[in-house]
């Protein structure tokens, strides 16, 4: 874990979206060097008395480099997000090579809401909106798996922060 706690700070859940966000993006990545492959296939190996085999082994090269960069970027984009439910706070943390740092403190968050429409329910994942006083409208955590146990560990900790340490009732005698 990377988030900078504060001293006395207790990390409760981790979560980083569900892998089905990236998916779409090593999919189109898997089609484009397809279609390059067949592409450099259909070319002839000679046109017009110019041999094609040199240019088609440099673009086949240049298609495998640029398709395999484009893959490993987005796999590290959703690698490197990570949502961090603290007894204080939710830090929301991304970025590849330059890092970005949210963080909501749990006694300003005024509402929540989890969302999970039928393709995310099938998945098992969800959206939670956290609204808090002071910023401007709502933060999404996207698509989080298993977002209702990070819902509710996220709602008992508000809860844990707003009432305090639990109190031992003594029994008169």
């Amino acid at each position: 874990m990377s988030v900078q706690l504060m001293p006395g700070e207790r990390p409760i859940l981790v979560a980083r979206q569900h892998w089905s966000v990236v998916a779409p993006s090593l999919g189109a990545a898997v089609a484009a060097l397809v279609a390059g492959i067949v592409i450099l296939v259909l070319i002839p190996a000679d046109i017009a008395g110019f041999g094609t085999a040199r240019v088609k082994l440099i673009a086949g090269i240049v298609l495998g480099v640029l398709v395999l960069g484009w893959a490993a970027l987005s796999f590290l984009r959703w690698r490197f997000q990570t949502y961090t439910l603290t007894d204080r706070r939710v830090v929301l943390e991304r970025g590849v090579l330059s890092r970005l740092t949210e963080s909501i403190s749990l006694d300003r968050i005024q509402n929540t809401v989890i969302r999970r429409p039928l393709g995310d329910r099938v998945i098992g994942a969800g959206h939670i909106d956290i609204e808090s006083a002071g910023r401007d409208g709502i933060e999404t955590l996207h698509r989080i798996p298993d977002a209702d146990t990070f819902y509710a560990a996220l709602l008992q900790a508000v809860d844990a922060l707003r009432l305090g340490p639990p109190h031992v009732m003594s029994q008169g005698l």
